[in-house]
């Protein structure tokens, strides 16, 4: 089991903010005292333009400030998604997602008709879009379990790998039904990303938010 971390971002952007205003304001202050080094004495500088890019320093100062700010609040928010992610390891969920994992000639996943259909059809694809698999699949309203042995249409076996399945069907009105598929399995890995938290099922990445239920699995296996 393991946990990793996959931000993408090296460094805070207020900081680099920051360090860039910081020599902006450096040259500002060179400027400025070359500028009252060399001014004319009958004809001294407006000290009101030299009043206002102060003040817009200033502004953007504290712009840069509230962003730290908001930076750290989201550094320990996601601290603390990670912190509670961490309790799925070893859990077995269900969640939404179209993809399934064949190992040792078996797959499975579940799909949910809203109501009765007229019909259905279950289309597996490998990871180059071939098709795999082509069937019928239930026609009642409910939620339905797909046991695939890894064979296509013809009964030839396919190989062990990442698949994408898609359930479409029709109602009895012959209007498209939207079907969504459902996958389950152990977790098996926790990993931090830019955009959340994605748990690993069967080898393929999940994210936390797609997880319809969690229940402890049958067995522990460290």
């Amino acid at each position: 089991m393991e946990i990793n971390s996959l931000t993408g971002d090296t460094g805070s952007a207020a900081a680099t903010s920051k360090a860039r205003l910081a020599t902006d304001f450096d040259q500002f202050l060179m400027l400025l005292t070359a500028q009252l080094q060399n001014q004319d004495p009958l004809d001294p500088l407006n000290s009101n333009e030299f009043v206002q890019q102060l003040v817009s320093f200033t502004g953007v100062e504290q712009s840069i400030a509230i962003n730290s700010n908001l930076e750290s609040l989201i550094d320990l928010f996601k601290i603390g998604q990670t912190s509670s992610a961490v309790s799925y390891l070893g859990t077995t969920i269900e969640a939404d997602g179209d993809r399934i994992s064949l190992a040792n000639s078996a797959a499975s996943f579940s799909y949910i008709l809203p109501n009765n259909a007229a019909s259905t059809s279950i289309v597996i694809v490998n990871e180059n879009n071939d098709i795999a698999f082509v069937g019928q699949g239930n026609i009642t309203a409910g939620t339905h379990v797909f046991e695939w042995d890894g064979l296509d249409a013809n009964g030839n076996p396919q190989p062990d790998g990442i698949y994408k399945v898609t359930v479409a069907g029709f109602d009895t009105d012959d209007k498209l039904l939207s079907i969504p598929t459902v996958i389950s399995g152990r977790v098996t890995k926790v990993d931090t990303v830019n955009d959340g938290i994605q748990l690993t099922v069967n080898g393929i990445s999940v994210p936390i938010e797609e997880v319809r239920s969690v229940s402890e699995s049958p067995t522990s296996v460290p």
